[in-house]
This record gives C-alpha cells, sequence and structure tokens, in this order.
C-alpha cells in the first residue's frame, strides 16, 4: 500500500478476506502513482498470443529474420515449502515491433515436437542474439520444466544484460528507470501465470518485460560510454559478455572474456527478476 500498489492490495484483500481493510486507509496517505513504462512508449505494432501451430511456425519464420531478439519467461509461483516448482508457463520472444507470448503448457501437451523443433531454431541459432535479463535462471527453470525438449539443452548467442550493468539497482525495472527514463511495474510478477485466457494486464507486463530488452540493447550498442549508468561499459565491452555457446545450462563455453561467469543460480519456485 505505501508502494502505491493499490491492484496489489486489492488481490491480497479478496484472497485473504480483508474486508473491512481499505475501509480504513486514509487515501491522503497513499503516494501518488509512479509513472511506469507503458507498450505504447516502445512503439510496439503487435502482442501475439501463440498456442498452436501454425502461429508458432509464423512466429519462428519473423523471428528467424531478426538479428536481436529479447526473451523472457513467466511462472506460476508457489510458496509451499518442499513442492515442486511451477513449469515455465510462458516464453515472451521480441523483436524490434512485435512481441510473441508463447503458451509452453498448451504447445507441449498438444504439439511437443513441433514447439521443439521450432524453439531449435531460434535458441540454437548462432546468427540470433539472445537478450534477457539474470538469463540463467530462466534457462535452468526452462530445462527443469520441459526436460525431454532438446531445445532447451543448448544455447547459442546469448547476452545477459543484467552482466553488463553489475551496478545497477532494482532488477531490470531499476535498469530501465536509468536508462529509459522510466521503470516497469512489477506488481503482476507473481500473478497466476497458468490461467487461461491471460489478463490484459498480464500480457502487457510480459511483453514489457522482453520487448524493454531491445531498448536496452539499443542504448548500450549506441552508446559509446552510457551516461544515464554510472560507470557503463563502451560500446566494445559489451560485446565481451556475448555467450557463443552453453550446453545444459552449466558453464559458458567459448567465452570471449573468461574471467566472466554466470552468478550461481539454483531452480526457484518464484521469479527472481
Amino acid at each position: 500500500m505505501e508502494a502505491g500498489y493499490s491492484e496489489k492490495v486489492d488481490e491480497l484483500c479478496r484472497r485473504y478476506s480483508l474486508e473491512g481493510f481499505m475501509k480504513t486507509i486514509d487515501p491522503e496517505t497513499i503516494p501518488s502513482e509512479t509513472h511506469y513504462l507503458h507498450l505504447n512508449e516502445l512503439v510496439l505494432e503487435d502482442i501475439i498470443w501463440v498456442d498452436e501451430v501454425e502461429g508458432l511456425l509464423s512466429a519462428t519464420s519473423h523471428i528467424e529474420g531478426c538479428k536481436v531478439v529479447g526473451i523472457d519467461c513467466e511462472w506460476k509461483p508457489n510458496y509451499e515449502k518442499g513442492s515442486q516448482p511451477s513449469k515455465v508457463s510462458i516464453m515472451q520472444i521480441a523483436s524490434e515491433k512485435s512481441v510473441f507470448i508463447i503458451d509452453l503448457i498448451r504447445l507441449f501437451e498438444d504439439e511437443p515436437n513441433a514447439l521443439g523443433s521450432c524453439l531449435k531454431r531460434i535458441l540454437h541459432s548462432p546468427s540470433i542474439l539472445k537478450l534477457g535479463y539474470n538469463l540463467q535462471c530462466d534457462l535452468k527453470q526452462l530445462a527443469h520444466s520441459y526436460g525431454e525438449l532438446e531445445c532447451f539443452k543448448h544455447f547459442e548467442m546469448l547476452l545477459d544484460i543484467q552482466n553488463v550493468f553489475k551496478e545497477a539497482r532494482g532488477g531490470l525495472s531499476g535498469l530501465a528507470k536509468k536508462i529509459l527514463g522510466a521503470g516497469l511495474n512489477k506488481t503482476r510478477r507473481n500473478s497466476n501465470w497458468e490461467q487461461r485466457p491471460l489478463s490484459p494486464n498480464q500480457l502487457e507486463y510480459a511483453a514489457l518485460d522482453a520487448a524493454v530488452l531491445i531498448h536496452i540493447f539499443r542504448h548500450v550498442r549506441s552508446q559509446s560510454q552510457p551516461a544515464s549508468v554510472k560507470g557503463g561499459q563502451s560500446n566494445v565491452e559489451w560485446k565481451s559478455y556475448i555467450i557463443s555457446s552453453m550446453d545444459d545450462t552449466k558453464k559458458p563455453k567459448n567465452m570471449v572474456k573468461r574471467k566472466k561467469k554466470w552468478k550461481k543460480c539454483t531452480v526457484v519456485s518464484s521469479q527472481s527478476n
């Protein structure tokens, strides 16, 4: 409530039957709404939901024509101690103008071979640079969720934006605020990503998490010394963080800068990004 997340307050009140709670709140004690990044500010043309083979093939063809894409994943949080983590529910893949939100659960149930084949064309491609934030945690979660699929056992051309800006605080939202002038509304991160259909707010959140990576990367690539982040990396140096090949989400291979390694990450039941 103090952070101004009125939507989350409403959700928790409903979950825990706190009917009288909101009546006790003094509206003047609630801070004015923080400005968050919106999709229209990123000039996106399409958010495309993909849950059948025809759409998956179309999305794959589009993505194969891109040099750089942003990738993110969402899964339902599980707070029960000792329980297995939830399967990754969706994978978002963003190009400059479009975001494809792939229903992994549905496609894995209906067309696992097609899903594995299409994602292999993207994730194993050495000609497509895949951007992420805290990327290895997502990759571990994907491998844990869909270990039967070969597409999640090998990756080519990865760049974890988190490693380029190690000093940035506040996660991806904090980095977006420093680079783009507005952060991300993360209140929907722990919502139920297995519900279908996803709400418009969930779709916007998912699309933003992937699309913002493209815009941050554009800034990194175009600025020899990013002014928005103190101690930013040079235009030449960011290339040294690219991981050319990685198998089974273990230690990266063929890294240009050997001393830069993945941070240790374990499979967890809720997202850390």
